[in-house]
C-alpha cells in the first residue's frame, strides 16, 4: 500500500509540474497559430475539421484538464489562502469541459426562408451521401444513407469509394473539396433526358450566353437576367412582374413567346431553329438560337483549385457502368439501369430545429442612391403563431437556439421578393463557460484579495 501512495504521489507531482503546463500551453499555442493559417487560407470549416476538432487538439486540451485537476490535488489539504488559486483552476477546468460539450453537441448552421413557406431544416457543414431508387422515375424510396467527411478523408483512385445496389456497384473515385464547375452539353441517347439549348441575347449595352438544359423532360429551366426572364419547359406561370421569354422545346427547335411586363397575353410568338434570331418588342434584344438538342446530357468538367473561391464547390467523380461523371455539392446524379433510376445525392446535412419557422415578411433598407442593401430584417413566426423581427443586432432566442439575420436570396422569379438566409447556432456547453468564466474571474478577485492581506502582516 504505501508503494502505492507513493507511485500515485509520483504521478500527481508529474501532472502538476509546472513544465508539464508549459509544454501543454506551448503546443496549444502552436495549434491555434495553425488552426488560424488554415481558417485564413480556407475556411472556418476546414480549420476545425484539420485542427480544432483534431485529436490533437483534443489530447492537449484532456490533458490540461488533468494537469489542472492535479495541481489542485496536489495542494492538498488545502486551506484558507490556497481558495483563489482552486477557484481560478476550476474555471479554467468548466470553460474547457463547456468548450467540449459545445464542439461535441453543439448547432452552427443556416436556413433559407421563402416567404409564405415553413421550414424546420437547418443546413450544417457536415456533409452526407444518399441514394434513392425508383422503378417509374417518379416516387423514390432511400436505399443508401450515411455521413461522410471526404476534405479530411478524401478519396483517390487507388482508394475508391463502393456502394452496392442490387443490379451493380457505383464507385466514387475522387473526391475534390475546391472546384470550379465548368458545363459541356452534349446529345443524349437516354429517352427520359429533357432538352438543351444555347441562346445569346444582346444589345448595344448588353450581351448573354447562356444554355439551357432540362435534366427530364418535366423540369422547368430558368435564366433571371435581371429585367428579362428566359423560361422553359415545366410547368409556367405568368409572372406579371417581368418582361419574360418563354420556350417551349420541339423535336426540331422550339416555339417562342414574349411577354411585355404587366400583360398576360404574348405580344409576339414563333418558332426557332438553330441559327434562327428574332427581335425582342423591348429593349432593343436581339435573341438567337445558337445550338438546340431534343434530348440534352450535361456533363461537366471541374477546375481543381487549393483553396475555395465563391465560385468553388466539393465535387465527386462518380463511376458506373463504365461513365465517369462530375457529382457537385448539394446536387444530385441520376443513375439509369435496366430496372431502376437512381439518384445519388451529396449534400450538407440537415438538423431538424425542432420548430418550424415561417416568413412573413422580408425588408431591406439600401444606401440613399445606391442598390446595395444598408440594413435588413425578417418578421418570422414560430412556435404557436409567435412573430418576431429578426435583425443583424436583434436575434430570435428561443428554446436553446439563437438566429440571427445572416443575409438574403432574391427569388428567381420576382425582382421585388427575397427569400431570408437565417444563422442558427445553439450552444449548449455556453452556461458552463458563463459559470467557469465567472469562478475564474472570482478566483483572481480573491488573488489579489489574499496578496493585500498578506502584505498588510508583513
Amino acid at each position: 500500500m504505501a508503494k502505492f501512495v507513493r507511485f500515485f504521489k509520483k504521478i500527481l507531482k508529474a501532472f502538476a509540474s509546472l513544465r508539464l503546463a508549459v509544454v501543454l500551453l506551448l503546443i496549444l499555442s502552436i495549434l491555434i497559430c495553425i488552426g488560424t493559417i488554415v481558417e485564413s487560407r480556407l475556411d472556418a470549416h476546414a480549420a476545425k475539421v484539420f485542427v480544432y476538432g483534431s485529436v490533437w487538439m483534443q489530447l492537449t486540451m484532456g490533458l490540461l484538464v488533468v494537469s489542472l485537476i492535479a495541481v489542485i490535488a496536489d495542494r492538498w489539504p488545502w486551506q484558507r489562502k490556497h481558495a483563489a488559486f482552486i477557484l481560478a483552476h476550476i474555471g479554467v477546468i468548466m470553460i474547457v469541459a463547456g468548450s467540449i460539450i459545445t464542439q461535441q453537441k453543439g448547432i452552427d448552421g443556416t436556413i433559407r426562408l421563402v416567404p409564405g413557406e415553413k421550414s424546420a431544416a437547418v443546413t450544417v457543414p457536415e456533409t452526407e451521401l444518399i441514394l434513392y431508387r425508383s422503378k417509374d422515375g417518379a416516387s423514390y424510396d432511400i436505399v443508401h444513407s450515411e455521413p461522410v467527411q471526404f476534405l479530411k478523408n478524401p478519396i483517390t483512385p487507388e482508394k475508391p469509394f463502393l456502394i452496392k445496389t442490387k443490379e451493380s456497384e457505383i464507385e466514387i473515385v475522387e473526391s475534390v473539396p475546391y472546384g470550379v464547375p465548368k458545363r459541356n452539353v452534349q446529345n443524349s441517347l437516354i429517352a427520359q433526358s429533357g432538352a438543351g439549348l444555347r441562346f445569346q441575347m444582346m444589345n448595344d449595352r448588353i450581351q448573354t450566353l447562356e444554355w439551357l438544359v432540362q435534366r427530364n423532360v418535366f423540369e422547368k429551366i430558368n435564366f433571371d437576367m435581371g429585367p428579362v426572364l428566359v423560361s422553359m419547359g415545366g410547368l409556367w406561370q405568368r409572372n406579371l412582374e417581368r418582361h419574360e421569354i418563354r420556350l417551349v422545346p420541339q423535336p426540331n427547335g422550339a416555339q417562342y413567346s414574349f411577354y411585355q411586363k404587366n400583360q398576360a397575353e404574348p405580344t409576339a410568338k414563333g418558332e426557332l431553329v438553330e441559327g434562327d434570331k428574332v427581335h425582342t418588342p423591348w429593349m432593343g434584344l436581339e435573341f438567337r438560337m445558337l445550338r438546340y438538342f431534343p434530348k440534352a446530357e450535361l456533363k461537366w468538367d471541374l477546375e481543381k483549385m487549393d483553396h475555395p473561391t465563391p465560385q468553388s464547390t466539393a465535387a465527386l467523380l462518380v463511376r458506373q457502368g463504365g461513365h465517369e461523371n462530375w457529382l457537385f455539392l448539394n446536387d444530385y446524379l441520376k443513375i439509369f439501369t435496366e430496372s431502376h433510376v437512381y439518384l445519388l445525392s451529396y449534400r450538407n446535412r440537415q438538423v431538424d430545429l425542432g420548430f418550424p419557422l415561417e416568413l412573413k415578411e422580408f425588408r431591406k433598407t439600401q444606401y440613399p442612391g445606391s442598390s446595395k442593401a444598408m440594413a435588413y430584417e425578417s418578421t418570422v413566426s414560430y412556435a404557436d403563431g409567435k412573430e418576431v423581427v429578426i435583425s443583424m443586432n436583434e436575434p430570435l432566442q428561443y428554446d436553446g437556439f439563437s438566429v440571427y439575420q445572416a443575409g438574403f436570396d432574391p427569388l428567381p422569379n420576382s425582382s421585388s421578393q427575397f427569400a431570408s438566409i437565417l444563422s442558427v447556432n445553439r450552444d449548449p456547453g455556453r452556461p458552463l463557460k458563463y459559470l467557469g468564466s465567472l469562478i475564474m474571474t472570482l478566483g483572481i478577485l480573491l488573488l489579489f484579495y489574499f496578496r493585500k492581506q498578506y502584505r498588510k502582516k508583513s
